[in-house]
């Protein structure tokens, strides 16, 4: 959410990114089209330090070298080649052949967010479990890591609508970012709706771990 605002409110925009040192990496096609989905990118960075910093652990100097790794891994994933990376990539195939398959443009924007979503899941989940250089609970039963697996990834979906529904409706709430800087209340919504957003994964991380 801090992100979300400091985006909107500080007036960023593309031509600012793009003027400093990420514009190899914050252009092209997925950037104008996907750019709310940086706040995922950065909230699931927020994650894998929050793991490293603030959980106990008897290995914790090991995490010197495990959470820079893990980061670099999401990112790349992430941003590689450019912004979007395998991820957005991998969203924008699957559903654009549904969709040229026959299938209703609704539902395979879905089904491209939902593919994206286990990618997306499986680099955060995996950058934590690196971090920890294991499990945070090993005697959890498997159904129930399974659950509360699913449940992440579910959340992680909903997330992806909610960050990318405005503009897929052709609703402006964020105007015409990330061409031009946000209004005020186009930089409310959108840290309202990152809120939103977010709220049901870092519920259940709470609750879970």
């Amino acid at each position: 959410m801090i992100a979300a605002a400091a985006l909107g409110f500080g007036g960023i925009s593309r031509f600012e990114i793009q003027a400093g040192s990420f514009a190899p990496i914050l252009h092209g096609f997925f950037f104008n089209t996907f750019a709310p989905l940086m706040i995922l990118v950065i909230y699931a960075v927020a994650r894998i330090v929050a793991v490293a910093l603030l959980e106990p652990s008897d290995l914790a100097l090991a995490r010197f070298v495990t959470a820079p790794l893990a980061v670099a891994a999401l990112l790349v994933a992430a941003l590689y080649p450019t912004f979007g990376g395998i991820i957005a990539r991998s969203a924008f195939f699957s559903g654009g052949m549904m969709f040229i398959e026959g299938m209703m443009l609704g539902a395979a924007w879905l089904i491209g967010i939902a593919f994206a979503a286990i990618i997306f899941g499986f680099v955060l989940g995996a950058g934590v479990i690196f971090v920890r250089l294991g499990f945070a609970e090993p005697g959890r039963p498997p159904r129930t890591r399974l659950a509360t697996g699913l449940m992440r990834y579910v959340a992680l979906v909903f997330a992806g609508l909610i960050l990318l529904l405005p503009g897929q409706t052709g609703i402006s709430l964020y105007g015409d970012w990330p061409v031009w800087p946000m209004q005020p209340r186009e930089a409310a919504a959108l840290t309202a709706f990152s809120l939103i957003a977010l709220a049901p994964h870092a519920m259940i991380v709470r609750c879970h771990g």
